[in-house]
């Protein structure tokens, strides 16, 4: 059987030391998988450090490996960026620290198609390998618990994780996505990619992935005081993820529903159901 064409992207904000060992891990992979040929991205994100000069390093050894460099935005800015480039139709993503391993693709790969994208998740249950998900401090677990309560309360998608780095996509289909995206905090576009895809009439399915967590990950600051301004940040952008997606589900932006208590709004989705459609 001839092996499916994938662009991984990484994106990478000052990863000199955590990208190299996952790049070994991933070529190893790829150079055993039976399932996909791949091309891997790595979008650096405006690093300060030496990431760039380890990525060329690696991409003059092996043709398989690109760099692309953006200013500092975020993550998914990076992401996105990188799917753009992308050579092959089939595109996936994952963290620089390796907290899930490139072989879940394999798993998710039946679940992608021409209406269909999948994710990894941590929060549902599943007996397919260690997590150490569990193992973050008390404070990164509260936001986290919180922010998936939040979803769950204001969206109708039924995504457990929504905010996961793990996920695969048929090229197109990220792209139409993405063409919808308007949310100003690019920490949670990941969960903006999730609403959106269920809202165009996609179908989103979610696997358990053994994940591994990673103490020096920067999702969320150590510091108490830092922490508490970050998620009030984060649950004001959720607000506005809402208040979006609302309104462009009156104006046939988003042809299923994707909010709960939407009828809140009725009075700007009025207005806002006069207004054209804007043309990507």
């Amino acid at each position: 059987m001839p092996k499916e064409q994938l662009t991984i992207v990484i994106p990478a904000y000052n990863e000199e030391n955590r990208l190299p060992p996952t790049i070994k891990e991933i070529l190893e992979w790829a150079d055993q998988t039976p399932v996909f040929e791949i091309e891997l991205i790595i979008v650096d994100d405006g690093s300060e450090d030496r990431t760039c000069e380890r990525v060329r390093e690696f991409a003059n050894q092996d043709s398989r490996i690109r760099l692309i460099q953006e200013k500092h935005v975020g993550a998914v800015h990076a992401i996105l960026a990188g799917f753009q480039a992308a050579k092959y139709t089939l595109v996936g993503n994952m963290d620089a620290d390796l907290a899930v391993h490139p072989r879940e693709f394999e798993i998710l790969l039946p679940f992608v198609h021409e209406s269909g994208i999948a994710q990894g998740s941590r929060a549902i249950s599943g007996d397919r390998g260690p997590s150490t998900y569990e193992t973050k401090s008390f404070i990164r677990r509260f936001i986290s618990g919180c922010m998936r309560n939040f979803f769950k309360i204001l969206f109708k998608d039924q995504v457990e994780d929504p905010q996961i780095g793990f996920k695969l996509f048929r090229k197109e289909l990220v792209l139409k996505i993405h063409s919808t995206m308007r949310l100003w905090h690019d920490g949670l576009k990941h969960g903006e990619i999730v609403i959106r895809a269920f809202g165009l009439g996609m179908t989103v399915t979610e696997i358990h992935v053994p994940y591994l967590h990673n103490e020096d990950s920067r999702c969320v600051p150590k510091d108490p005081i830092k922490a508490a301004i970050i998620s009030l940040e984060a649950f004001a952008a959720l607000i506005t993820m809402w208040v979006q997606c609302s309104i462009d589900y009156q104006r046939g932006i988003l042809k299923r529903k994707t909010t709960r208590g939407a009828f809140l709004l009725w009075p700007f989705c009025l207005f806002f159901k006069q207004v054209p459609k804007k043309h990507n």
